[in-house]
C-alpha cells in the first residue's frame, strides 16, 4: 500500500486490539515519505526527536519536491534536506540554534525565527504544519507511546492533534519519560515506522578553570532549599558537581542534563523544599549520555512538561527561592546582554533564558544569574575582553538591562538590580580581566558614565 493511501481520519477504523492497530499502521520510512507535497510544511520538532529514518527518506526526494517548509530547533545531525545544494527545494525555520543551525544558516538553508521557548506553542499554530513526525518510546502496556526527550517541541494541543498525518519514529533506545504531556496512543496516529538507531549522546563538556571559578560563585548565591534552573554546557556541568555540599534543592528547568541526575541520586535535588509540584525535578527536555537516558527512563524523580508551560513565567515564578542560572556571551558596561549573536551573526538563540529571568523576578526570593569568562581569544590570538564599554554594531540584546540582576565571571559578582549606570559601570569594571579595567574605565568616563 502507498504512503498516500495510507492518510485518512483517526480513529474511524475498527481492530480487535492496539497490537493489531499498531501492526496495520506499521510501514518504511520511504513510504511515509511520500506523503509530503510540494508547497507543504513538515514539523519535526527538535534534538533527539528529529526522526533519522523519515528525515533521511525525506531528504532523498529532494529531486521530487520543491518549496518544503521544515519546523525544528536544535538539529543533532546533518540530513540531505539540510544540505545547500537542496536549498532552493527545502528551508528550515528552527526554533533554536545550535551547530547545525549555524551551518545551515551560512549556507542560506535556513532562517532562525526569534522567539522564546515558551512561544513554541504560539509558533506550532503559526506553522500550520500538515505533516508531522517525530521519534517515541514503544507502546506501553495500553499502547501509549512517549515522545521522549524533545517531546515538549511538538505542542498536543497547537500541533499534533491538528496535522493530517502524524507519523511516528518508534525507537526502543528512546527513554520513556515520565509525563503525561508526552503521551500518545497508536490510535491516535496514522503511520509507524520502526527504527532503533543509536540516540545521540552529548558528553559531559570539560569544565575550563574559569568556569569552576564562575561556578563557585554562584554556588554562594544559591542557599540550601532553593528551586534552581541551570542548562546546557561546561559552565552548568560545574555549577551541578560544586553543589554536591548543598541540602533539599528544588529544580525547575528547561532541561536535564548528567550532571542534574547525579545530585538526584546525591539526594541533593530531592525537591523536599520546593513548594510548587515538590519532590520531582520538572523539567521540558532532556539530553546526555546513554547513561543518563537509562537513568531517566521511567523515573518518577523527573516530570516532564511541554515547553510552553515548563517555561511559562508566571508558572516559573510559583517555586520560591528560585535561582535562575544562564550563559551570556558579552555584556555592556550599562548590562545589557547579548546571549545569541556576535554582530549580526546569530551564535545561539533567545532560547528560555528571558522566560526564566522574567519567572525568577516574579518567584518570592529569587535571582537571575548570567554568567561569562571575562576574555575571548580572536582569530589573530589576542586576548579581547567580552565586558564591552558598548555591544558590537548590530549585535542583539537578549536580555535588556532593566532585567540583569547578577552578572557573574572569574573574577567576582556585580549585582546590577536597581543600580544606577554609574554602579553598574564600576560593578563590572570589577569583574572583567586586570589587563583590560584601565581602558575600560576611560572608555566609561569618556562616555559619562564614571
Amino acid at each position: 500500500m502507498s504512503g498516500l493511501a495510507l492518510i485518512r481520519k483517526r480513529g474511524k477504523e475498527n481492530y480487535s486490539s492496539w497490537q493489531e492497530e499498531y501492526r496495520a499502521k506499521l510501514t518504511t520510512a520511504e513510504e511515509a515519505a511520500k506523503v509530503v507535497r510540494s508547497g507543504e510544511s513538515v514539523f519535526f520538532g527538535g534534538g533527539t526527536g528529529i526522526p533519522t529514518a523519515f528525515a533521511t527518506a525525506l531528504g532523498k526526494r529532494a529531486n521530487e519536491l520543491t518549496g518544503i517548509t521544515i519546523s525544528q530547533g536544535y538539529a543533532m545531525g546533518l540530513f540531505d534536506y539540510m544540505k545547500p545544494e537542496n536549498k532552493e527545494r527545502f528551508q528550515i525555520e528552527t526554533m533554536f540554534v545550535g551547530p547545525m543551525e549555524r551551518i545551515c544558516m551560512q549556507w542560506g538553508v535556513a532562517q532562525y525565527k526569534p522567539m522564546h521557548l515558551s512561544e513554541i506553542p504560539h509558533a506550532a499554530l503559526h506553522a500550520a504544519c500538515k505533516r508531522v513526525a517525530f521519534v517515541a518510546s514503544p507502546p506501553d502496556e495500553n499502547g501509549y507511546m512517549n515522545r521522549s526527550c524533545f517531546g515538549s517541541f511538538l505542542p498536543n494541543e497547537e500541533m499534533v492533534r491538528p496535522a493530517e498525518t502524524i507519523i511516528v519514529e518508534v525507537n526502543k533506545n528512546a527513554p520513556c519519560l515520565n509525563s503525561d504531556d508526552f503521551k500518545i496512543h497508536v490510535s491516535d496516529v496514522d503511520m509507524i515506522i520502526e527504527n532503533d538507531f543509536p540516540m545521540f549522546e552529548l558528553p559531559d563538556i570539560p569544565i575550563m578553570d574559569e568556569e569552576r571559578k564562575i561556578a563557585r560563585y554562584i554556588a554562594d548565591l544559591i542557599p540550601d532549599g532553593s528551586c534552581i534552573q541551570i542548562g546546557l554546557g561546561g559552565l552548568a556541568n560545574a555549577v551541578g558537581y560544586l553543589l554536591h555540599e548543598k541540602n533539599d534543592l528544588g529544580m525547575h528547568a528547561e532541561v536535564v542534563t548528567p550532571s542534574v541526575t547525579e545530585l538526584v541520586k546525591m539526594g541533593v535535588v530531592n525537591g523536599a523544599k520546593k513548594n510548587f509540584m515538590p519532590g520531582q525535578v520538572v523539567s521540558a527536555f532532556a539530553v546526555g549520555t546513554k547513561a543518563f537516558y537509562e537513568e531517566i527512563h521511567n523515573n518518577d524523580k523527573f516530570y516532564f512538561k511541554e515547553v510552553g508551560w515548563v517555561n511559562n513565567p508566571d508558572i516559573i515564578g510559583q517555586n520560591d527561592n528560585l535561582v535562575s542560572i544562564n550563559n551570556t556571551l558579552m555584556v555592556d558596561l550599562t548590562g545589557q546582554a547579548a546571549s545569541e549573536s556576535i554582530g549580526i551573526k546569530q551564535y545561539s538563540a533567545t532560547g528560555g533564558q528571558l522566560d526564566f529571568i522574567l519567572g525568577a523576578r516574579k518567584s518570592k526570593n529569587g535571582k537571575s544569574i548570567l554568567s561569562l569568562n571575562s576574555t575571548y581569544t580572536d582569530k589573530e590570538g589576542k586576548l579581547q575582553t567580552k565586558i564591552m564599554p558598548t555591544l558590537p554594531v548590530g549585535t542583539v540584546v537578549t536580555t535588556p538591562r532593566t532585567l540583569v540582576q547578577y552578572i557573574i565571571t572569574e573574577y567576582g559578582v556585580a549585582n546590577l538590580r536597581l543600580r544606577t549606570v554609574k554602579e553598574r559601570a564600576k560593578a563590572l569594571i570589577d569583574i572583567a580581566h586586570p589587563d583590560f579595567r584601565d581602558q575600560l574605565t576611560f572608555e566609561a568616563k569618556k562616555n559619562g558614565w564614571l
